[in-house]
């Protein structure tokens, strides 16, 4: 299901999911702590953590797994169609 995980920080890893659409954050407990979605660049926190573990794993998931632009590529084209008839 998951591919091998990724060391965040000393206290976090993560794990993509087979689809690639989700990120998993794990603590060194391996409880899950976070879904990050790299489609939209949310993540949503399952469990407490510390503001600045928050912020850290936050900036790192958005350094490493940037938004996808796709659906906005989409959108551009379909409005270029439309103002070329």
């Amino acid at each position: 299901m998951h591919k091998h995980h990724t060391v965040i920080t000393e206290s976090f890893h993560c794990k993509r999911s087979e689809s690639g659409e989700v990120v998993h954050v794990y603590n060194s407990n391996n409880y899950l702590m976070a879904e990050y979605v790299v489609r939209t660049g949310r993540t949503s926190w399952q469990r407490v953590a510390a503001l600045t573990q928050r912020e850290s794993v936050e900036k790192w998931l958005q350094n490493n797994y940037p938004v996808r632009s796709e659906s906005k590529a989409v959108a551009v084209g379909k409005a270029k169609a439309k103002a070329a008839r």
